[in-house]
């Protein structure tokens, strides 16, 4: 589950273990959302029945309810203890982790963009690969004691008042080790500790308004879950190669930077990528034997040789002859079809991180523009592609489309408090609001969160106002 540190999402759960994880956050969201599509929250809706059907059948037979209960008092000693040891140990983990987020300092880079970018989004890759860093827990005292957890950065794309700047959060201690990783790549960048952007905004809802999402990866049934399958990156668009003609490349970051640069005064428009190395599946400390990444991968790739081998054996009768066609295996995959065994393939070569994306757009009353709402919800659309996985809103503002889910905007307000608490405290894993992240690989995100080639001439797009270069040897004294 997300609160012991990433999991697989409660659609692609076991029914058994469903029934237990059906209280939680995604399950219960999950299941609102697929409940004929008229989103009612179990979490409001089921209660209240089952109340009344334990006074329905206390009416009709009491002897019912009263042996059932004398049986849950009499089975308590076998349950009481386990659900008593999972409450407190949950509760300490959680107390053990908030303190040791909170023992740390962080700080936030402004990484202001060379003038020209040259180099593909491999340079990225590469600089997200330094990143990936899975250290910082040590044993298993130090997990189940000190609360250590592996370091989380944040990658950023803030557009304030139109003025678009790229920003990476990150605990003070790696400072040094991301600037150096970063001028390798980028040496014509510059890199600036600054104060946060978001503490510049007082914000509350009497002034402004706010729409923002969360976002996950689509459900890909031939992959498994949504962390398999992978978006369609830059390698898919030619973007690894270096044309002489770089303005004939086509980057699908360049609609997110227009539009980012497209907003007026008193406007603020924030892509957040919080993320975390992933090491192994972890229940609160403990790590599990298997990866749950691994597994569904080759299991999706399983699913999608089985399937291309049963469609062309539908074309054929005889048993012998259906066997011959069986032993061919891959060489029956259809083109979308091996483009998703090789994204898959390639995608278990990478390092692979957690992560967490979310868009909030903020806007003094009055200066909203309605539209932008529909634009953040489909932020992400410039990536999607057929044969290939998407990201979709999945939590947010977007949750409220019915009236009878909310009243009197009570729920809506407090989820747009707590969007901004989330994005102001890069808050994703662990406390105080863990969720279910989607796994990336670093080329996924390097598709993503890039810097834009040259050919890009967005004004907004705050870039090095010249070329830096070393001063001549020869220069009088």
């Amino acid at each position: 589950m997300a609160q012991g540190g990433g999991g697989i999402p409660f659609s692609n759960q076991p029914w058994y273990k469903k029934i237990f994880l059906f209280w939680t956050y995604d399950g219960s969201h999950t299941t609102a959302n697929n409940l004929y599509e008229l989103a009612f929250d179990p979490l409001v809706v089921i209660p209240p029945l089952f109340i009344v059907f334990v006074f329905y059948v206390a009416s009709v037979d009491p002897a019912a309810v009263s042996g059932t209960l004398a049986m849950v008092v009499a089975l308590s000693p076998v349950w009481l203890p386990i659900f008593l040891f999972v409450f407190f140990w949950v509760t300490w983990m959680h107390y053990i982790r908030y303190m040791f987020w909170f023992s740390h300092e962080f700080v936030l880079l402004e990484v202001q963009l060379p003038p020209e970018v040259e180099k593909s989004p491999l340079a990225m890759e590469l600089f997200l690969t330094a990143m990936w860093n899975a250290g910082g827990e040590a044993t298993f005292l130090a997990r189940i004691w000190r609360g250590s957890f592996r370091a989380v950065f944040t990658l950023e794309i803030a557009s304030n008042e139109g003025q678009v700047k790229f920003y990476i959060h990150l605990r003070k201690a790696f400072k040094n080790i991301i600037e150096a990783r970063l001028y390798g790549q980028y040496p014509e960048a510059r890199v600036t500790e600054v104060d946060d952007y978001v503490t510049k905004i007082p914000f509350n809802l009497e002034e402004y308004d706010l729409f923002g999402a969360e976002y996950k990866k689509a459900n890909k049934p031939e992959a498994g879950t949504p962390g398999i399958m992978p978006i369609r990156t830059y390698i898919d668009y030619g973007l690894d190669k270096n044309p002489d003609k770089p303005e004939m490349q086509v980057d699908p970051i360049t609609n997110l930077v227009e539009l980012l640069g497209h907003i007026g005064a008193g406007e603020y428009l924030w892509l957040q990528i919080p993320m975390r190395a992933y090491k192994k599946d972890e229940w609160y400390g403990f790590y599990k034997a298997k990866s749950q990444y691994v597994e569904d991968a080759k299991a999706g790739l399983k699913a999608i040789t089985k399937g291309a081998i049963e469609r062309a054996q539908s074309f054929v009768e005889e048993e012998t002859e259906k066997k011959k066609v069986g032993s061919r295996g891959s060489t029956l995959l259809s083109g979308g079809e091996k483009l998703r065994v090789e994204a898959i393939e390639r995608a278990l070569t990478k390092n692979v991180f957690e992560v967490g994306i979310r868009v909030l757009y903020i806007s003094k009353k009055g200066a909203t523009v309605g539209v932008t709402n529909g634009q953040v919800v489909r932020f992400f659309d410039a990536y999607r592609y057929p044969d290939y996985n998407s990201l979709g809103a999945a939590r947010g503002v977007v949750d409220f489309d019915y009236p009878w889910q909310d009243f009197n905007n009570i729920r809506v307000n407090r989820v747009k408090n707590n969007l901004f608490f989330r994005y102001k405290q890069r808050a994703y894993f662990y406390v105080p609001y863990d969720q279910v992240p989607s796994y990336m690989t670093t080329e996924e995100l390097a598709t993503i969160w890039h810097f834009p080639s040259s050919v890009v001439q967005t004004p907004a797009l705050d870039r090095v106002p010249s070329r830096r270069s070393d001063a001549p040897t020869n220069l009088p004294i």
